[in-house]
Formats: C-alpha cells, structure tokens, sequence
C-alpha cells in the first residue's frame, strides 16, 4: 500500500506532468511544438531535472514536520537547563519559550521557501517556461 502512494507522488511531480503531458498529447496538431519554441528535447529535460532539484530541495512533508518540531522543542530543551527559580517571566516562560521555538520554526521555513524562490528565479528561462507553461495549459 506505501509503496503505491509512493509511486503516485513521485509521478505527481512537475517534472512527470510535463514529460506526460508531451508523450500523450505530441501528436496532436495544435499542440504546442518544441520546435516552434527553439527548444530541444535535451534542454527541456535539462530544465525540468534542474527544476525538479530544485522544488525538491525543500524535502518531503515529513522531513520538513521533523525539522519544524525539533526547531520547536528546541527552546524548552535549553529551558530545562535552567533552575525553575530563576525562571526570566515566571509561569509563563514555558509558553514564552514555546512561542519562542514557533517563531524559530517559521523563520526557517520562510528562509527555505525564499532560497527555494531564489534558485528558480535564476534558473529561469523564459523560453523554456513558456513553453511548459503553454503544455500545462493546452486544451485537446
């Protein structure tokens, strides 16, 4: 059964849509050509695997839940640390700490997602772009 879900997500990506869109539409007329757009097949693979990396360097969902958990927890790992008595805002330095490690966490995935925005800012190719964009659109 995991072994199912997982081949479905690995053909869900952008890379396998795009390459399936091509091999099961190609054939049809008004469907977008490679050649109209001065793309080769090596460049597109190229991009896509490129592109791929890229949306993929993020890591899996429960990759990025570890991390995000473990930024979390972090806080109040180094609030055992200290002596209850000499606790910086009383009873609340638990939910301090706490918010304090949410916070981190959401700083790290914020930082992950722009790096990611970054790297496909500038390994944008316009002409490529479009004519994956022109694929997904395309109508039969």
């Amino acid at each position: 059964m995991l072994l199912k879900t997982l081949d479905k997500q690995d053909l869900d990506d952008f890379e396998h849509r795009v390459t399936k869109r091509i091999k099961d539409f190609s054939a049809d007329d008004r469907f977008p050509q490679m050649e109209n757009y001065k793309v080769t097949r090596r460049m597109l693979d190229d991009y896509l695997f490129d592109k791929q990396a890229v949306l993929d360097s993020k890591g899996s969902e429960r990759t990025q839940l570890t991390v995000a958990g473990t930024l979390i927890v972090l806080p109040i790992i180094v609030l055992s640390a200290i002596p209850e008595q000499s606790y910086p805002f009383g009873h609340w330095t638990f939910f301090v700490f706490l918010a304090i490690g949410v916070l981190l966490a959401l700083i790290v995935g914020a930082v992950i997602r722009l790096l990611i925005r970054i790297r496909l800012r500038r390994l944008s190719n316009p002409v490529i772009d479009r004519f994956i964009n022109d694929v997904l659109n395309y109508e039969p």
